[in-house]
């Protein structure tokens, strides 16, 4: 019986010690006698946000010239994203009008969110997926509920699933729990509570940002119920959200306050800048919107401290870009010249361990010398013999008994 008990010690003593070997920075996160320290790992695995892929849904609902503000709003927030990494593909813009070609725009083709016309927000390089009269509150429920008719192209669907991180802008005139769509019709905030409860049930979305700028703002996030959902609004219930200045020239205001003072928090950031959803909120000045931001997240558990702005606000990237290719030819064999066409260009490898990298330090299953290391047996073996030892424990046992 001592025989097999101490069998039985010094197998489970050489399991710890291989499993230290093969992975030496992971057994304070499997357990550890410090109760603080098993609450880090555990806050720690809920703080990530888990995300592989980055959406944007930004809608101007507004028509006519004299609502120019609210095209350029939403024109900045698609500079934005673009910036910070959402490729266009993954960028559902929808502007109801065409301020850009209207007869009374005295820089044609041109929509600018300042009055020094710095920059042409509308330029050469913008992807319009819904424009003008298809703008509508049907088509935007069907692009978040994904109920298209056949006929609708992929360039205009929202291809989301349960690892997606969205960001939902919108903008235009609304009340106490309604948006404008047009002059025409109107969306409520039940309308877009159901059709995120539709996206949830369908594992359409991660995580989601919910951002509104137009009067009485926070009233359109009141009926949300899924969770996951992160909101900020432009004012509280029963107050308006303002403009922010006007272009002498243009003749009409050419943004509004609440997009302007976000903007100049994110026109600073760059993409993997460790900047936080609640230093976003905090950078919110009363005096200076004209109106009392609203923020809403009992329905989000990550919590604004632990969310980046880039979680929604940029792109993730899965590639790595080199500088320089790395060499996978044997020693002595050369490589075939290719010839230069006059301009650089990057390639996209898959990264190689090089000699004396840590990543080529790291335990291998195979020796340097071309033969089956001996580690994995060793731990098989041992495993075996702890298994074994245990058993002849429990009938001798079992036998006295």
């Amino acid at each position: 019986m001592r025989i097999s008990f101490l069998w039985a010690v010094f197998a489970q003593i050489l399991c710890l010690v291989a499993g230290n070997a093969l992975a030496p920075n992971v057994s304070m996160a499997l357990w550890s006698p410090d109760v603080d320290a098993n609450n880090a790992a555990v806050e720690g695995f809920f703080a990530s946000s888990g995300h592989t892929n980055n959406w944007a849904v930004l809608v101007c609902t507004s028509r006519f010239w004299f609502n120019y503000r609210h095209i350029a709003n939403t024109l900045s927030i698609y500079h934005t994203v673009k910036r910070l990494g959402i490729p266009d593909s993954n960028i559902i813009l929808m502007l109801s009008d065409d301020v850009a070609c209207n007869a009374r725009n005295r820089f044609p083709a041109t929509v600018y969110n300042n009055a020094g016309r710095f920059l042409d927000l509308y330029g050469s390089n913008i992807e319009v997926d819904y424009r003008g009269y298809e703008v509508t509150v049907e088509n935007f429920i069907r692009l978040l509920t994904g109920r298209h008719d056949p006929a609708v192209p992929r360039s205009k669907r929202l291809l989301t699933d349960d690892r997606s991180n969205i960001l939902f802008y919108m903008t235009g005139h609304g009340g106490n729990e309604f948006l404008k769509f047009q002059d025409a019709e109107e969306i409520s905030s039940y309308d877009i509570a159901d059709a995120f409860g539709q996206m949830y049930e369908k594992k359409r979305y991660h995580e989601i940002f919910f951002m509104i700028d137009t009067c009485q703002a926070a009233s359109m996030y009141k009926q949300f119920y899924s969770p996951n959902i992160l909101a900020a609004a432009s004012a509280l219930t029963g107050q308006n959200s303002y403009s922010h200045h006007l272009d002498p020239e243009i003749g009409v205001a050419v943004i509004d306050r609440f997009t302007y003072y976000n903007l100049e928090t994110l026109e600073k950031l760059r993409s993997g800048d460790p900047f936080t959803m609640q230093n976003l909120f905090q950078s919110y000045k009363r005096y200076a919107i004209a109106s009392t931001p609203g923020i809403r997240e009992d329905l989000y558990p990550r919590g604004q401290l632990n969310a980046q702005v880039t979680d929604f606000f940029g792109g993730v990237q899965n590639i790595e870009l080199t500088e320089k290719a790395y060499s996978l030819s044997t020693p002595g064999e050369a490589l075939p010249s290719v010839p230069q066409q006059g301009r650089a260009s990057i390639s996209v490898l898959p990264s190689v361990p090089r000699p004396g990298s840590r990543r080529s330090s790291q335990v291998s299953l195979v020796a340097s010398e071309g033969r089956p290391s001996l580690l994995p047996f060793l731990v098989g073996f041992a495993a075996v013999a702890a298994t074994a030892g245990i058993m002849m424990q429990f009938q001798q046992h079992s036998v006295i008994g």
